[in-house]
């Protein structure tokens, strides 16, 4: 076996449960620590407009106490050993992660799988969580940046689940009870639908063993039916409000989590708006001060993904950002140089060897590899695909993707309806 310049193939091992669950490990004597989570096909795409909020509600409710365990119980349990503990939703996945010392590998093991199988939902901790909900999703209103992309999901992914949002609506959160939470974790909480992941000083065995002990009781379930691959619309929206800034989003259909073109994209992304030395950060922000915030972002799932761009700006000068990134990102494809593939290589790959130095950055790419791919994903494996893309094949994708595609855009801030993004944009 050849050695891996980054990584050790030989500390990656993987086993399935008899129930179907997935263990996943990279075992790194070096570390004090292990980062360690539990991952379920689980987030907003898979829910139905009227209990759109739902998966990130359960992923609340499950720090709120177990049969075993009070919400003062788990959050002192992990204080104690210094350890973090924490959960995140997304369009396709709910995890529930902590990061540990080594020393203290079975008490996190435990209290993930407690929280994970057995959360009490009391209807006390339900009504008092709405508010909190409610304050988050009031957060992110208040916050324009977060809420024009917010928005853009929405108009970019029209009637698809896709588009809908993480937090849910107020109405739907107010709405929700007990019965309803959970029903739904028992049909998606399955054993089929969950993977586990630990990166860090850890013995694969034990570590099975540990799991296998909690998980191991998970139901199977059956499988989710697949969603319709999402369809796309170009439109221009703006969205009147009183704000000192026009913050504007714009994207275009992307290359998916398993697609080919994924690293052609992770390249064109960092020329594009990805750094300080990109394209759309040295033209809008260094040479003309049109925004103080600028980039580009990839946003890949399953089956799709996201290509765009935010900027924000005083009003009187959106024409003119929007004129600017419009040539910016048109031209890319017959602009780019040697030097610039080369910038934007070791760019992405600098950024993917100084995340190895993290365990949480390592469980998630474990995690990551198996969502997609269903194996482990070496890091010299996605080197050596971001290292033979050619100048060609870059050209191409820009082309196909940035000169091609179908373009939406939202405006957010005090501007006119009938302010014709389209026609700045692609001036």
């Amino acid at each position: 076996m050849i050695r891996s310049k980054y990584a050790d193939p030989s500390a990656y091992h993987k086993t399935t449960l008899e129930n179907g669950v997935t263990i996943v490990t990279e075992a790194l004597p070096h570390m004090q620590s292990v980062s360690l989570g539990v991952w379920v096909r689980s987030g907003s795409r898979f829910e139905v407009p009227s209990l759109n909020g739902i998966c990130h509600f359960i992923e609340h409710m499950v720090f709120k106490g177990t049969d075993r365990r009070s919400a003062v119980t788990i959050a002192k349990e992990i204080d104690s050993v210094g350890g973090a503990l924490n959960a995140f939703t997304s369009k396709e996945l709910t995890a529930f992660y902590c990061r540990v010392l080594n020393e203290n590998l079975e008490l996190a093991a435990d209290l993930l799988a407690d929280i994970f199988l057995n959360p009490s939902f009391p209807e006390d901790e339900i009504e008092r969580e709405k508010q909190v909900i409610c304050q988050e999703i009031a957060q992110l209103e208040d916050s324009p940046e977060d809420l024009v992309h917010e928005i853009l999901g929405t108009r970019f992914w029209r009637d698809d689940p896709l588009g809908q949002p993480i937090l849910g609506t107020i109405p739907n959160i107010v709405g929700m009870d007990r019965d309803t939470m959970v029903a739904f974790k028992q049909e998606h909480y399955t054993a089929r639908d969950t993977l586990v992941c630990a990166a860090g000083n850890l013995e694969h065995n034990r570590f099975v063993d540990l799991m296998q002990a909690g998980l191991g009781r998970l139901l199977n379930g059956t499988p989710h039916k697949r969603w319709e691959p999402a369809k796309t619309e170009s439109s221009a929206h703006v969205v009147e409000s009183d704000l000192e800034q026009v913050h504007v989003c714009i994207a275009v259909e992307g290359p998916s989590g398993i697609d080919e073109r994924r690293h052609a994209a992770y390249l064109l992304n960092a020329m594009l708006g990805g750094g300080w030395s990109s394209r759309l950060f040295q033209e809008v922000r260094e040479k003309r001060g049109l925004a103080y915030t600028v980039y580009s972002f990839l946003s890949s799932f399953s089956d799709t993904g996201m290509f765009g761009i935010y900027a924000g700006c005083e009003p009187a000068r959106l024409e003119e950002l929007l004129t600017t990134m419009g040539r910016e990102t048109f031209q890319l494809a017959s602009n780019m140089t040697e030097e610039d593939i080369h910038t934007a290589k070791s760019h992405v790959k600098g950024n993917l060897i100084l995340a190895m130095e993290s365990t949480d950055a390592r469980m998630n790419r474990l995690a990551k590899g198996e969502h997609y791919f269903g194996r482990y994903v070496s890091l010299d494996e996605i080197i050596d695909a971001l290292e033979a893309v050619t100048p060609s094949g870059l050209a191409e994708l820009a082309d196909q993707m940035l000169n091609q595609g179908k373009y939406s855009i939202v405006a957010l801030g005090p501007i006119a309806e009938d302010t014709d993004l389209f026609g700045y944009f692609t001036r």
